[in-house]
C-alpha cells in the first residue's frame, strides 16, 4: 500500500495533517506577526533610548559648562565655550562609549544650531532623529542640544545598528518557533493517536469478524466517551453473536441426527417395502400350485363326476381338502407376516407424538 492510500484510509493521519497545517499557519501567524510589532517595538525602544541617552550626556555637559563658568566668574576670568571643549567633556565623561552599549558603530559629534551650517542641515538643530542616505549608506542620525547654547549633539549610525536587535532577536524567535511548532504538532499527534487509538483496534477486531473469525477479542471498556460506547456495544453484540451462533450449531447438530434418524428409518422402510414385495412374490408362486390343483380337482368333479368311481371322488376330494389347507395354511402365513409392521425408529415416534 503507497503512503497515499495509507494516508486516504487512516483517519487518525488524516487528522493529524489537518491539525499539524492548522498548527503550522497558525503559528507562522503569530510568529510574522510577532516579529513585524517586535521590529517596530525594537526600533523605537532603540530610538528613544538612544534619544535619552543623548539628552542625559547634553544635561552633563551643560550642568559641567555651568559649573565652569560659575568658577570662572567668580575668579574673574573669562571663559569661552566651543566645539572642541565639548568635545573634550564627551571624550572625559566616556559618552562615546556609553552610546556604543546601545548602538555599537555609533559616532558621535558636536555641531552648530546655526543654520546656515552644513552640519546643522544634515542632523537638525531641535531634539529628534532623521533617516536618510548619505555616500550611498543608510543611516540614522539623532541630534540634542546642548541646553540653550548653540551647540548639538549629534549621534550617526548605520541601520544595522538599530535593527541589530531586531536581527539577533529574529535569529532566536525563528529556531525557537519552529521547534515549539514541532513540539507542538507531536503533543497533538500523540494526544490523537491516545485517543482514536482504541477505534483502531475496533476497526482490526472488525475486519477479522468481517473474515469470518468471530473470536476476535473485543473488551470492554471504562470510557464513556463516543469511542467506549462503540467498543462496549461491539463487545456485546460480539457476545450475542456467539451466542447465536452456538446455538444455531446445536440445532444444525439436532438437525443433522435428525436427518441421519429419517435417512435409518427411510433404510428400514424401503427394507421393509423390498422384503414384503419378496415375501408377496413368494407366496403368489408357493400359492399357485395348490389353486391349481384346487382348480383341477373341481373341474374333473365337475366335468365327469358321473363316470367317477367312488375311489376316484375320494381322491379328488383328498386333492381338494389338501389344497384347501395348503391355501388356508398361506393365507394363515400371509396374515400374519402382514399384520405385524415394524417397529418405528425413535425419531418416527417422536414426530408421530408431536
Amino acid at each position: 500500500m503507497s503512503p497515499l492510500q495509507k494516508i486516504r484510509t487512516s483517519f487518525s493521519t488524516q487528522l493529524s495533517l489537518w491539525v499539524a497545517g492548522f498548527v503550522m499557519v497558525t503559528s507562522g501567524v503569530v510568529i510574522f506577526l510577532l516579529v513585524s510589532f517586535s521590529e517596530d517595538a525594537i526600533r523605537d525602544e532603540t530610538i528613544e533610548t538612544t534619544l535619552q541617552a543623548l539628552e542625559n550626556t547634553a544635561l552633563r555637559i551643560d550642568n559641567t559648562l555651568r559649573q565652569s563658568e560659575i568658577t570662572a566668574r567668580m575668579e574673574k576670568q573669562q571663559q569661552w565655550v566651543n566645539r572642541s571643549r565639548i568635545e573634550r567633556y564627551l571624550e572625559e565623561n566616556g559618552s562615546l562609549e556609553e552610546l556604543r552599549k546601545t548602538l555599537p558603530n555609533a559616532q558621535l559629534y558636536v555641531t552648530r544650531r546655526d543654520s546656515s551650517q552644513f552640519d546643522a542641515y544634515i542632523t537638525g538643530s531641535e531634539r529628534g532623529y532623521r533617516q536618510m542616505v548619505y555616500e550611498d549608506r543608510e543611516i540614522y542620525i539623532f541630534s540634542q542640544p546642548v541646553g540653550n547654547r548653540q551647540y548639538n549633539l549629534a549621534a550617526v549610525c548605520p541601520v544595522q545598528d538599530i535593527y541589530d536587535r531586531f536581527l539577533r532577536m529574529r535569529i532566536v524567535i525563528l529556531p525557537w518557533g519552529i521547534i515549539g511548532t514541532l513540539l507542538l504538532i507531536y503533543i497533538l499527534y500523540i494526544i490523537i493517536a491516545r485517543h482514536l487509538r482504541p477505534l483502531h483496534r475496533l476497526a482490526d477486531s472488525a475486519e477479522i469478524i468481517a473474515d469470518g473469525n468471530l473470536d476476535a477479542p473485543i473488551e470492554k471498556t471504562h470510557h464513556q466517551d463516543e469511542t467506549g460506547r462503540l467498543q462496549n456495544s461491539l463487545s456485546m453484540m460480539q457476545r450475542k453473536l456467539a451466542a447465536y451462533m452456538d446455538e444455531m450449531q446445536q440445532k444444525q447438530a439436532k438437525l443433522s441426527q435428525q436427518n441421519a434418524e429419517l435417512q435409518a428409518a427411510y433404510g428400514e422402510a424401503k427394507a421393509y417395502e423390498e422384503m414384503k414385495a419378496k415375501f408377496l412374490h413368494d407366496m403368489t408362486d408357493r400359492i399357485v400350485k395348490p389353486v391349481d390343483q384346487l382348480c383341477r380337482s373341481t373341474n374333473v368333479i365337475c366335468q365327469s363326476y358321473s363316470k367317477m368311481t367312488k375311489s376316484e371322488m375320494m381322491r379328488c376330494h383328498q386333492e381338494i381338502v389338501q389344497a384347501t389347507e395348503n391355501i388356508t395354511e398361506l393365507l394363515d402365513q400371509f396374515m400374519s407376516k402382514t399384520s405385524a409392521p415394524p417397529q418405528p425408529t425413535s425419531l418416527i415416534k417422536n414426530i408421530a407424538a408431536q
